[in-house]
């Protein structure tokens, strides 16, 4: 067993997961819906003027974006995400993207998330009019929309980002309300690390076994290990994949949003 083994056995039996007990004997997600894509219903009349309502399943819609991943390369991190909000894939063209990407998608306040949205114009330096594609664009459910683009801290200065962005403010008008730079001060992978987790389990959602632990939970006080809470129930896989749900949907906060839960696993009812 390799120095890293020991250290996440050694976490592991921290949180509880190296407790005999029973973990349950189910191997998949019992999720609503196991697949990318959505079905949807519409009304269908018969020769003999009956209304009979049939359904139909709608794939992952292509992404939106103005320009779209080049074949991914071996220094940099390129592909889509399927957002289960829009059923719409989300491309990224940087790491950095990825977790932008992911972040936005874990928000519950943002209900589209779109990637290289149409460019806005802005005068240069030269006195000439250029023009700017942000790397995502982010709707939020208050009508708000954020333009972001996403840099490293060591091209902050080399790309001219802030000068751009400063020079496409006064022309988002009419396309967001906002125009912003993240980095990777902000967007970090272990910050990524929970997104991606939020976002599997949104796919993989069990509305029955969410109002299961939703109701355990309410009758909790103070902080809460989530590998303990996800223990109490019969299968650990579903509860677990229920209490990122809850996080997602705002009931159960985590306390130390900058570390990666399976690190600090504790989590508190929203007040």
């Amino acid at each position: 067993m390799n120095q890293r083994a020991v250290i996440r056995f050694l976490q592991e039996q921290k949180n509880g997961l190296r407790q005999e007990r029973n973990w349950g004997s189910s191997q998949f997600l019992s999720a609503d819906s196991s697949h990318p894509g959505r079905f949807g219903s519409f009304t269908v009349v018969t020769e003999d003027g009956e209304l009979l309502e049939e359904e139909i399943w709608y794939p992952t819609e292509r992404s939106t974006g103005t320009r779209q991943p080049t074949p991914r390369t071996r220094a940099h991190s390129r592909g889509y995400l399927p957002d289960p909000g829009t059923n719409r894939s989300v491309g990224f063209s940087s790491t950095h993207e990825l977790h932008c990407a992911l972040m936005l998608m874990a928000n519950r306040l943002v209900v589209d998330v779109q990637d290289q949205p149409p460019a806005v114009p802005f005068r240069g330096a030269d006195g000439k009019w250029h023009t700017h594609t942000f790397d995502y664009g982010a709707a939020f459910a208050n009508g708000k929309f954020v333009a972001i683009a996403v840099k490293p801290v060591n091209q902050l200065v080399e790309s001219g980002i802030r000068d751009v962005i400063k020079r496409v403010r006064p022309n988002i008008r009419g396309f967001a309300d906002q125009a912003i730079i993240l980095t990777e001060r902000s967007l970090t992978p272990h910050r990524a690390w929970n997104a991606k987790s939020i976002l599997r389990a949104r796919r993989f959602r069990n509305h029955a076994r969410c109002e299961e632990v939703a109701s355990f939970a309410r009758s909790l006080q103070g902080t809460v290990n989530a590998y303990e809470l996800a223990a109490q129930f019969g299968d650990f896989g579903d509860a677990m994949n229920a209490i990122w749900c809850l996080m997602y949907d705002g009931l159960l906060v985590h306390l130390y949003p900058d570390r990666m839960l399976f690190d600090m696993p504790f989590l508190a009812l929203k007040n």
